[in-house]
């Protein structure tokens, strides 16, 4: 067995596995591009593009009013261009909970907005699945086995220029869907290359984080505090005297970084003596922006440290901002969401081949192998719209909001799932039906979002030049086209099967 045929193997079933998975990974991330975009568009308080007025000092103040636990710590962030709002988290002490809360920018004081999941969830079901350390493990691994796919698939193609302008949709089913699987694979290989790497390596300090417990006794935080920048003071059990302006010392540290803008602000202790300020320098447009920090005693505003960002924390930066999409603007997002979508035809395109290679061995599990690429390759997109019919169809004043947004996620795709597999037999039926779906929940958003948003509707969008909450309502429409499109092939008889022989057999290279 030469190179290119143990690489064959590797291949196939190092990328078919985890193939499911890495579509949900890649999916969500794909989606979470425009996270930001997405929350203002779940949020119909944003849809005027106001600005918030209101200052630090004002939410603390909120904060003050309306939460009279003893708190750990509370952080911050102000208002930016994708994000005209404040942003509130704080930690109660002693129970490691946390709670997070976006404020009305319309209003002179403090307002928090309704709950909602917002593009956040597509985050971070991107990196840890919604299941914490556990599953951003399995991510990790994940991403690994596409690692290996990918390095293997570039060894086994010898005509990659050739498949780079092959694509026969008309032809036989195996060999059109190679074709698609070929053509997507080399048109997004650097992308996804790039992308699968930097994903496994940003985390590589959770992954082996041998080095870090020995070096540091076991205690990882004081490694992590270290490398982004952290001043720790002992608490002092005492009273803390009245507060300095958190206004004036985020235009502190603007005079002192030369003007550079302020990303998060956290106050640690704030009900004690010893309670410090962190001030956070916010990343550019460049990537891996240094996100230096200052940190103030918290009654008499003194400068105690000033850190900035080292070698290595500026390289896990750089790296992090390539994978994130943190540089740019608009235009490089939009690039990543459609390297992105090639990157989950890749793999609709090679699980397909190998099923067609499979067919005519009889092979009965195939149905229900059938059935899982129904339920994740369509049944995602289709939750995922589900959700954001839930937020508009969730009254706002519904209580635990966001969690019932979730529930239509999980109980959207369940159903669709169960949809697969009573319909497994027939999977072309099955996959018309799935895209009239789609087209619908598509193509319905936009009148939806009309008729509960008054300011937030395409027509509004555009008339102010509000390309960015516009962007959510066009997408979702050509989304909606496209899905009418390819329901209206499949509801056409399929073609009379080609009678195999060897001049229709396909080869994988």
């Amino acid at each position: 067995m030469n190179l290119r045929q143990s690489m064959a193997g590797l291949h196939t079933w190092g990328g078919l596995l985890p193939s499911w998975l890495l579509y949900v990974i890649i999916f969500a991330g794909t989606v979470a591009c425009f996270d930001k975009e997405l929350n203002r568009w779940m949020r119909p308080a944003l849809h005027e593009g106001v600005v918030s007025t209101q200052g630090a000092d004002d939410v603390r103040d909120w904060l003050q009013r309306n939460v009279s636990e003893e708190l750990h710590a509370f952080w911050m962030h102000g208002p930016t261009a994708r994000e005209p709002y404040w942003r509130l988290g704080w930690e109660v002490d002693g129970t490691e909970t946390f709670q997070n809360v976006a404020f009305d920018p319309r209003g002179a004081r403090p307002e928090p907005m309704p709950e909602t999941l917002g593009g956040d969830f597509f985050f971070k079901l991107h990196y840890n699945l919604h299941a914490g350390d556990v599953g951003m493990y399995i991510v990790g691994l994940a991403g690994m086995f596409m690692l290996v796919a990918l390095v293997s698939g570039l060894i086994i193609h010898r005509r990659i220029f050739k498949d780079f302008f092959t694509l026969r949709p008309k032809a036989n089913g195996q060999r059109a869907w190679l074709d698609a699987h070929n053509l997507f694979g080399v048109v997004g290989f650097p992308f996804h290359l790039i992308l699968a790497y930097t994903g496994v390596a940003i985390f590589v300090a959770s992954y082996m984080p041998a080095a870090a417990q020995v070096s540091y006794s076991g205690n990882v935080m004081q490694y992590f505090g270290e490398v982004m920048g952290s001043y720790h003071r002992e608490e002092l059990h005492q009273p803390a005297a009245a507060p300095r302006s958190l206004d004036a010392l985020i235009a502190e540290s603007r005079r002192l970084w030369n003007g550079a803008e302020v990303g998060w602000v956290s106050v640690h202790h704030p009900d004690d003596a010893s309670a410090v300020v962190d001030v956070r320098r916010r990343g550019g447009s460049r990537i891996g922006t240094p996100q230096d920090t200052l940190t103030y005693d918290a009654t008499s505003g003194e400068l105690l440290n000033r850190q900035d960002a080292s070698t290595g924390y500026r390289a896990y930066l750089w790296l992090a901002g390539l994978h994130m999409a943190q540089f740019g603007g608009s235009l490089v997002r939009l690039l990543y969401l459609l390297m992105g979508l090639c990157g989950c035809a890749m793999l609709v395109g090679g699980l397909q081949v190998w099923l067609a290679k499979r067919e005519g061995r009889g092979d009965r599990s195939l149905v229900w192998v059938r059935a899982l690429n129904a339920s994740v390759f369509a049944g995602l997109p289709l939750a995922s719209l589900a959700l954001l019919w839930g937020n508009r169809l969730i009254p706002a004043t519904f209580t635990e909001r966001a969690i019932a947004e979730g529930w239509v996620f999980v109980g959207a795709w369940l159903l669709m799932a169960l949809w697969a597999v009573l319909e497994r037999r027939n999977t072309r039926r099955l996959l018309r039906h799935q895209l009239l779906l789609g087209a619908v929940f598509a193509l319905g958003l936009p009148l939806l979002n009309g008729l509960t948003a008054d300011d937030g509707h395409l027509l509004a969008s555009l008339a102010r030049g509000d390309w960015a909450l516009a962007s959510v309502d066009l997408f979702l429409i050509a989304a909606g086209l496209i899905c009418l499109a390819c329901a209206r092939r499949f509801s056409a008889a399929p073609a009379r099967a080609m009678v195999p022989g060897r001049a229709n057999r396909v080869r994988e290279a």
